[in-house]
């Protein structure tokens, strides 16, 4: 069994539908579900099971979208829904791989993503995560299960070699989504897992943890450095599969949304006059928040709230 010991030895850099599971071929392909809800009902999200690229494939439903590398060693995950989904999600697991689950990486810890941690630690797969992420959830109201707690940790990054693959994972340079985010690069089949530093729509900047647009933009830019290339498939924390165009064109409208906010909040304008005046229209059809999902936790009409308090103390 791995224990806390293993986080200094790992520590780098200082550190159809079947029960439930749609089983789709890879061509003529529907979105993938992207469902972020408060109440969440398992029998209403079926899990999506498609390939990425290499040796990964997602398993999408409600909650975070999930890595799945499987082989001789077993099976390694990054992310694992919300607790109610663990039933479906081990499900799906099974129907890519009957091998143990012997580790979990979760990029952050939002209940979305980390949800299914108790449940799958239980079959003695171990969790590993950014150190905020131990010390946030470990500090929780109400608590967080032993169970569910990572067991492995970093500062910085770590390096697995796993099923042949070898995975860098780093945590993200700047506080944007929340101050625990880690990116997991598959080197081998040119794939990396960006949670929620990277969604398919606007970003879910947060204020509360150090989070600002320049900071989501910053991160992008270094995974954009680091680990995007022209072949490499993206996977978002909620959202479909991506290509680094994909998230140049994000980067892009984010930056031109953000100097439009500053110059309205400059000229005098309100909240309400600037979303009257829509900085975001030519941008909303393909990022906003009503658009790419269902999105029950915020709304473009919350996010604008967030991009104009932003630009009112950073002008």
């Amino acid at each position: 069994m791995l224990n806390r010991k293993m986080k200094l030895a790992m520590a780098v850099a200082g550190m159809g539908v079947f029960s439930g599971i749609a089983l789709l071929s890879q061509t003529n392909l529907p979105p993938l579900p992207d469902y972020r809800v408060r109440n969440v009902d398992p029998e209403k999200y079926p899990e999506v099971i498609r390939s990425v690229q290499g040796k990964i494939q997602v398993i999408a439903g409600a909650g975070s979208q999930v890595s799945v590398l499987a082989g001789d060693d077993g099976i390694l995950i990054v992310d694992d829904q919300y607790r109610q989904m663990s039933d479906r999600l081990l499900a799906a697991v099974k129907t890519i791989s009957t091998k143990p689950i012997r580790f979990v990486i979760n990029t952050h810890m939002h209940p979305d993503h980390m949800g299914g941690n108790q449940a799958i630690a239980k079959l003695g797969a171990a969790i590993l995560a950014q150190d905020n992420v131990l010390t946030r959830l470990a500090a929780a109201t109400p608590p967080t299960p032993a169970e569910a707690l990572p067991i492995i940790g970093f500062k910085e990054g770590a390096t697995l070699h796993f099923n042949g693959e070898e995975i860098t994972v780093v945590a993200s340079p700047k506080p944007s989504h929340t101050d625990g985010d880690a990116f997991i690069f598959f080197k081998n089949s040119d794939v990396l897992a960006m949670g929620d530093v990277y969604t398919t729509d606007y970003p879910a900047i947060n204020p509360a943890m150090g989070g600002t647009s320049q900071n989501f933009i910053d991160n992008w830019n270094y995974a954009l450095d680091h680990f995007i290339g022209p072949n490499t498939k993206i996977v978002p924390g909620h959202g479909q599969i991506s290509t680094r165009a994909d998230l140049i064109a994000l980067r892009q409208a984010v930056i031109t949304i953000r100097d439009r906010f500053r110059k309205m909040v400059m000229a005098g304008m309100t909240l309400e006059q600037v979303k009257a005046a829509r900085p975001t229209k030519e941008f909303d059809k393909r990022f906003s928040l009503e658009t790419v999902g269902h999105n029950e936790i915020v709304s473009t009409d919350a996010w604008y709230g967030i991009m104009y308090n932003e630009a009112r103390n950073n002008p």
